[in-house]
């Protein structure tokens, strides 16, 4: 439907079911601050027609494929036992090329504790193994028994995963120490502080937590009543801060345990160049941020958001407070066009969105649309991020002269390019979209 801001006659719309079909809801009477109607309304009841608010016309998004669960958990997967082996290269390399060295072999492989090789095996590939096993479920398993089966993998699976954990615990803290122990289990004891007794969050990165998400993707309603938007930003703001949670955690976790735990629990007498272990966990770190950020928030989602925060909305606080401004007794229930001034609390607002169902002096609203009004910002400062990484990892690439820190960089740019790709390619494509979309906002705002 084209949307246009344009007068109808009341009698023409003397029923409500006309606002259901037309998509189009009503304003309040226009009142002054005085209590009475102003001039503009009284213009309105002479000529006998009403203001109502248009609602935004979405921009369809074309179907871009995004990896599936499946491949991005195997992609981190080999991002994090690469990066912890680069790790191990950077500390137990030898130097097998001199004449009189007696080593032959690249890499002083009986000073690894292959406990601990096996112990970061285990949390790295926790999440592939696990989606592995619910991809097996879903392709075998009646419908009957289907949530049964999957509980009983997931618990089966997270009591594997206990008794591995301490197996490899016992036997490192029998040729160590109980500091050995405490720095292993750091982030398990954090866990619960962020998500809680949520078991499901430690196997999977995306997990529908919202009612209105389907396969990890929310959904979007285009409705007419501002309590229905409101409730609707709600739920997305909890699913969007459950994202980030869960990208922090991740990234910070795999950096964790694949770049700082072998250098902490690395042998005290052992030399090792601090500058490329500790830039080797900054890389890996940020590496592993936007791969997360990349999955966890594609282009489809933030069009969620987006077009969510068309419907909300923003205010922006008035400084004339003269009784000539016209202005309306702000409603919960009403939704209110572009220029609209309303009065909240003692204050002025006025609407500087398309259309504005938002709370007056909400701050989670006002960030809410300052953030998701022109997303296209989070994935510009992405990108930038991810070209300033690559930039200085090739920086150090063309000066590092040892074949070890040769390997690991070099690994980290192609994994870095992979995700310049994603980002670079989301980015174009919804730059193009909603260029239209800007121009035809602008086109009915004026």
């Amino acid at each position: 439907m084209t949307v246009t801001n344009r007068r109808y006659h009341r009698s023409q719309l003397s029923t409500p079911s006309h606002f259901q079909h037309s998509g189009i809801a009503s304003q309040p009477q226009l009142t002054g601050n005085s209590g009475g109607t102003s001039n503009q309304d009284s213009n309105s009841e002479e000529d006998g027609s009403a203001i109502f608010t248009p609602f935004p016309k979405h921009v369809p998004y074309p179907n871009v494929e995004q990896s599936s669960e499946l491949m991005n958990e195997l992609f981190i997967f080999c991002f994090t036992i690469i990066a912890s082996a680069t790790q191990f290269l950077h500390l137990y390399r030898s130097v097998w090329w001199l004449p009189n060295s007696y080593n032959r072999q690249a890499v002083n492989f009986y000073l690894i504790d292959w406990d601990l090789a096996i112990f970061i095996d285990i949390m790295a590939s926790r999440r592939l193994l696990y989606c592995c096993i619910l991809k097996f479920i879903d392709a075998n398993c009646p419908e009957t028994y289907m949530d049964v089966c999957k509980k009983a993998a997931k618990y089966s699976f997270l009591a594997f995963i206990v008794i591995s954990f301490v197996g490899c615990g016992a036997q490192i803290y029998y040729k160590a120490s109980y500091i050995h122990l405490f720095v292993l289990s750091y982030p398990l004891v954090l866990y619960p502080m962020i998500f809680g007794l949520n078991l499901e969050q430690f196997l999977r990165m995306v997990v529908d937590t919202e009612p209105n998400c389907i396969n990890g993707m929310p959904l979007h309603s285009c409705s007419s009543n501002a309590g229905s938007i409101r409730a609707e930003i709600d739920a997305l703001k909890t699913d969007f801060n459950n994202r980030c949670k869960q990208v922090i955690f991740t990234s910070l976790l795999n950096a964790y345990y694949a770049g700082f735990v072998p250098c902490v629990l690395a042998s005290k007498h052992l030399y090792y160049n601090n500058f490329w272990t500790t830039q080797h966990l900054a890389c890996v770190f940020v590496g592993g941020f936007t791969m997360c950020v990349t999955y966890c928030f594609p282009m489809r989602y933030c069009d969620v958001f987006h077009r969510a925060s068309l419907h909300l909305g923003q205010w922006c606080r008035v400084n004339n407070r003269s009784n000539s401004l016209p202005t309306y007794t702000w409603s919960k229930t009403s939704i209110y066009p572009h220029g609209t001034n309303v009065r909240h609390m003692g204050e002025v607002f006025r609407s500087i969105g398309y259309c504005t169902s938002a709370i007056p002096a909400n701050s989670s609203h006002y960030r809410f649309y300052t953030i998701f009004s022109n997303h296209l910002l989070i994935y510009q400062a992405l990108f930038a991020l991810q070209m300033l990484l690559i930039v200085l990892q090739l920086a150090i690439f063309a000066l590092t002269p040892e074949w070890q820190n040769v390997l690991s960089v070099g690994f980290l740019l192609l994994v870095n390019f992979f995700t310049l790709f994603r980002i670079a390619r989301d980015f174009f494509i919804a730059k193009r979209i909603y260029a239209s979309e800007l121009l035809f906002l602008d086109m009915k705002m004026e």
